[in-house]
């Protein structure tokens, strides 16, 4: 229900009176990830970054929730021709998948107008195009060394192929494999983008999973592992939460891999509108603290223990301290290549 509201907010203008900015001069366009709203992580986090920035700022704002990459292609161009030349105007382009679209159209941005595409890699982005991106291998490393003492670890991913996901799944491995005598399994929800919304095929594979530590990165899927780990009774794996602190979805969650993705928006938009200078690309890892773990503060209550390893309450805050300088020294390395 939040988002039905957060629609309907963006459509109008912010009604402070204390603001010294000109909302008909400041325009911020927002386009989706395609089918991400509602996921309960990564891409409902966006929104709630932005609908801070929104009610603390005096700005015209409007939201595009796009179902295909025709809209969004269309929308872009819209946006080009309706903001040139018409004052301050940024257009937030809030998923990897657009990077295409900035990349193999000729933009032709006017002065006044600036894109912001979220987690892309590509140093050779047109004028006016900035981008960031989260760096998920060292906290994805620092969960897979976390992971070392289960004898079995799966990865429950959505779909192959997709950038951000192959990092994580890496990073994950290496770490896990660095101090384990046994290897991760990789599953595929699905082979296209599918995977980030198919809930019940992931509870599915859940249920076949008899123990193991469990990696899930499968967007709004994930709430289907989740959900089969309270149903089942006696539910042996472990689960990492994703993207957001997911504790309260299960009590097989140990910690989460918390990104931070609403402070990185929050930051940009307000940047963006105080006229700082936005980098051409930017990335946050392990070290930037925007993406970090987090443990559960309801783990071990009511726990039923199946692995001696971790019995003790103060075992994964051991793990992560011991873990973490190796964690970020390996991401180093990572970014170089």
């Amino acid at each position: 229900m939040k988002y039905l509201f957060l629609l309907a907010a963006l459509s109008s203008c912010s009604s402070s009176e204390d603001k010294a900015v000109d909302v008909k001069e400041v325009h911020i366009s927002i386009i989706t990830s395609i089918g991400g709203l509602g996921d309960m992580g990564y891409n409902d986090q966006i929104m709630s970054g932005i609908m801070h920035f929104y009610e603390a700022n005096e700005v015209s704002m409007n939201l595009l929730r796009q179902n295909k990459r025709e809209d969004a292609e269309q929308a872009l161009q819209k946006w080009i021709a309706e903001t040139k030349g018409k004052g301050k105007s940024l257009l937030v382009l809030a998923g990897n998948e657009y990077e295409g679209l900035v990349t193999a159209t000729d933009l032709n941005l006017s002065e006044n107008q600036q894109i912001l595409l979220f987690e892309s890699k590509r140093k050779d982005l047109p004028e006016g195009v900035n981008t960031f991106r989260i760096n998920r291998y060292g906290a994805s490393y620092l969960a897979g060394c976390m992971a070392k003492e289960h004898v079995t670890a799966i990865i429950v991913a959505a779909m192959p192929g997709d950038a951000i996901l192959n990092e994580a799944i890496q990073g994950f491995t290496d770490g896990y494999q660095a101090h384990s005598n046994h290897q991760v399994e990789v599953v595929y929800l699905s082979d296209n983008e599918d995977g980030f919304a198919m809930a019940d095929r992931a509870y599915r594979v859940a249920s076949e999973i008899q123990n193991a530590f469990i990696f899930p990165l499968a967007g709004g899927s994930n709430s289907g592992i989740y959900k089969y780990s309270r149903e089942a009774d006696f539910y042996l794996p472990l689960i990492v939460g994703m993207d957001t602190d997911c504790s309260m979805q299960s009590d097989r969650i140990p910690f989460s891999m918390v990104v931070h993705i609403d402070k990185v928006i929050e930051q940009y938009l307000r940047d963006w509108l105080n006229d700082i200078p936005m980098e051409k690309n930017r990335t946050f890892g392990l070290e930037s603290g925007m993406i970090d773990i987090a443990f559960s503060p309801v783990f071990y209550r009511n726990l039923e223990i199946w692995e001696d390893y971790y019995a003790y309450d103060e075992y994964w805050e051991n793990a992560y301290q011991s873990h973490l300088a190796e964690a970020i020294g390996k991401e180093e390395v990572y970014e170089k290549y």
